[in-house]
């Protein structure tokens, strides 16, 4: 075999291979980015769900100094009156910790830190001078919180304390309200409800006051300069993923304790999240390689077998004829009748069919391209368009709003407790949930230039040209009632019933507004909607945001 026939065969094996590629690598391409985004949609909503259980948590904590501070204030104006008749004072404080709910211990100390009567008979007497809390307490005319730290003190490891004074501001006496602190455990066990979920709760010193589960080797410890402490010690609330106090990489979300410095800290295990997604992304990935890789090796023995070879064979007795080589029957020009000139006709005709094979797969791969473009547009689930495809549409329809001076609006649509929905009845019926609210999308703007599109996760969107916000808001309503008349049950609901919460937002464009202004727009009044309860629609009613 000369070294041009060898060329020759080789370009063929290598061109075929290459439109194996060319087949392949899209499809894969395709199928990578979609679990690539699947796998950003998973971070973004763990620390969403992250976030609403810690903002959730430190609000729950207000709740536990309120009956104190009332108790406060109404004692603190009775204190020096109380002290001077020590009976009545005592059976008073004994009473009220009996029943006062959150309370552990009553007391009232003279302005220089005698405990002259308590809800306790051993603490009366007792020298609280040098506690902090009494001196600043001395100082305000407002009730005063000591700092959250683990340990034991004379009264209470966490008091509310105020001064009592006389009508020309001299101290007469401080009264001290002890905290009972076995809320800061009942907020970490239900922060921690949900399984995976790892609660901290930090003083301002770094020192683990709480965790759930229970860890005895980190509670009590000071954990200042570690990762996770100087992740929430910057800000009174946020995310992050840092290494956990016990090694763990984890996501968390933190948020401050009012009227405190120490912080509730909820983490979840960063590879019990991503862990199956990243599985799936390897698995594809080595099944795509390993099917190309099969496919490129069989095309490269079947090219040479069934190409390559045919035409050398035809090539060498062609050459042999021009030579004239009479050494080899086979090669004798006679031979012409056993490998035939005639051969080359069913060849042309082979090149002829080769080529209307290309023109159909040339045709087919038109058609694949075509489908890839609409999935690119198309959300899979629910047959909307999808984010990109709405992201490109409301840019088209920002700049031709602001070039004729017509308003534009935003309807952000949330499906409400849709985590629960999945939690409850399990994700094929959440995927069923999410269709049917699409179709309720659909039915809403049929025969409109609107454009419905899934945003993310249960979040849709709808993009409303030339309309203004009264016209937004009606066609949010029309969305709302529609998903309501659906009468899909939702067991982790108050209503039991499937109910979407609808954000309106409307702007004529100018220079200086930008399109993402008008979407946090309709975020925020999603957002308000959602606060208000669920199952109903709020329109914006400031300027665009940015």
């Amino acid at each position: 075999m000369t070294p041009a026939a060898r060329r020759r065969g080789s370009s063929i094996r290598l061109r075929l291979m290459l439109l194996i590629l060319l087949v392949t690598i899209p499809v894969s391409a395709e199928r990578l980015l979609s679990l690539f985004n699947q796998r950003s949609d998973q971070i973004a909503d763990t620390e969403l769900t992250l976030r609403n259980i810690a903002v959730r948590a430190a609000l729950a904590q207000q709740e536990a100094f309120a009956s104190a501070t009332a108790m406060l204030e109404v004692l603190s104006r009775q204190a020096g009156l109380l002290l001077r008749e020590p009976q009545v004072c005592q059976r008073l404080a004994e009473r009220l910790n009996g029943e006062v709910v959150g309370i552990q211990g009553v007391y009232f100390a003279s302005p220089e830190g005698r405990v002259l009567c308590a809800s306790s008979r051993s603490a009366v007497g007792a020298d609280i001078s040098d506690k902090a809390y009494l001196a600043r307490a001395l100082t305000s005319n407002q009730p005063v919180l000591s700092d959250l730290a683990r340990g034991s003190s004379t009264l209470s490891p966490l008091v509310l304390s105020k001064t009592d004074r006389d009508e020309n501001g001299q101290p007469l006496a401080v009264v001290i309200v002890g905290l009972d602190l076995q809320w800061l455990s009942r907020i970490a066990a239900e922060a921690g409800a949900a399984a995976g979920v790892v609660v901290d709760v930090i003083d301002a010193q770094g020192t683990v006051l709480v965790r759930y589960p229970q860890t005895p080797d980190i509670v009590g410890r000071n954990f200042a300069g570690t990762p996770m402490v100087r992740a929430t010690a910057a800000r009174d609330e946020g995310n992050a993923r840092v290494t956990g106090l016990d090694g763990v990489k984890r996501f968390i979300a933190f948020a401050r304790f009012a009227g405190t410095d120490a912080r509730l800290v909820v983490g979840m295990d960063d590879a019990s999240i991503l862990a199956p997604i990243d599985q799936e992304i390897m698995s594809s990935i080595v099944m795509h390689l390993t099917v190309v890789l099969g496919v490129l090796i069989v095309t490269w023995f079947a090219a040479d077998r069934l190409v390559v070879q045919p035409i050398q064979r035809l090539a060498a007795h062609v050459a042999a004829l021009g030579e004239g080589d009479a050494g080899a029957d086979a090669l004798q020009p006679d031979a012409l009748g056993t490998v035939g000139v005639q051969e080359f006709e069913p060849l042309v005709r082979a090149f002829s069919d080769l080529g209307d094979r290309l023109s159909e797969r040339t045709a087919a791969l038109q058609s694949l391209n075509g489908r890839l473009a609409a999935l690119a547009r198309t959300d899979g689930l629910t047959g909307l368009a999808n984010r990109r495809t709405f992201d490109v549409q409301l840019s088209e329809d920002w700049v031709g709003s602001r070039e004729a001076e017509r308003p534009l609006a935003v309807i952000l649509i949330d499906v409400d407790g849709f985590k629960l929905y999945n939690d409850a009845l399990g994700h094929l019926a959440g995927d069923e949930a999410l269709r049917a609210v699409a179709r309720m999308l659909l039915a809403a703007v049929a025969g409109t230039p609107y454009l419905a599109a899934r945003y993310g996760g249960e979040e849709f969107v709808v993009l409303l040209p030339d309309s203004n916000l009264d016209t937004a808001r009606d066609v949010g309503e029309d969305i709302r009632r529609l998903v309501l008349s659906l009468g899909i049950q939702h067991p982790g609901m108050a209503s039991k019933r499937l109910t979407v919460s609808v954000g309106v937002a409307a702007a004529v464009p100018s220079e200086t507004d930008s399109p993402d202004g008008l979407l946090a727009a309709a975020d925020v009044a999603l957002y308000e909607a959602k606060g208000l309860g669920r199952n109903r629609v709020v329109a914006y009613g400031g300027k665009p945001i940015g």
